[in-house]
């Protein structure tokens, strides 16, 4: 054989082997980016959410969270203003939440959708958090709308 003949097996070879390598390391890559990914959709989601919870424990007089407060207590103009407002961040991070996880197929996403749905059902629970609700309820996506409005026919029917 010369040198020629060599080379040429030896290309064809690294044909054989190189593409079918390519292939399963583009496949790895991909893969390690949608991961990537998921974990810093979860990340960001699961942050936003702690920061939720602080606002809830920075101003408990405005009854968003666990803990009703003395539905005798009348909020002042201006607690009402930051319960809306906190309302709405807390809608958002759900709506967010529902549009990542609510019907995926993806087993990292249905076990967070798991968790992110009890919280649904936790808040719906709330009369302050459904008062909320009847009153803003309509500005968010029309699927989330529809979703936690049967959320809230079905804790309110227990």
């Amino acid at each position: 054989m010369t040198i020629i003949e060599i080379m040429e097996i030896l290309s064809y070879l690294a044909t054989i082997l190189g593409i079918p390598i390519a292939i399963i390391l583009f496949i790895n890559e991909k893969r390690k980016e949608r991961r990537d990914r998921e974990y810093g959709t979860y990340h960001a989601l699961d942050e936003k959410y702690l920061d939720y919870l602080k606002l809830c424990m920075e101003n408990p007089d405005l009854d968003l969270y666990d803990q009703p407060i003395d539905n005798k207590v009348q909020l002042t103009a201006e607690q009402k203003i930051r319960q809306f407002a906190m309302f709405e961040i807390l809608v958002s991070l759900l709506e967010r939440a529902y549009l990542m996880y609510g019907n995926q197929s993806n087993k990292v996403k249905k076990h967070q959708w798991q968790g992110w749905n009890e919280y649904f059902h936790d808040y719906a629970r709330m009369e302050t958090f459904r008062k909320l609700w009847s009153l803003r309820g309509n500005e968010f996506d029309s699927e989330f709308t529809h979703y936690m409005n049967k959320v809230i026919d079905v804790v309110e029917s227990v």
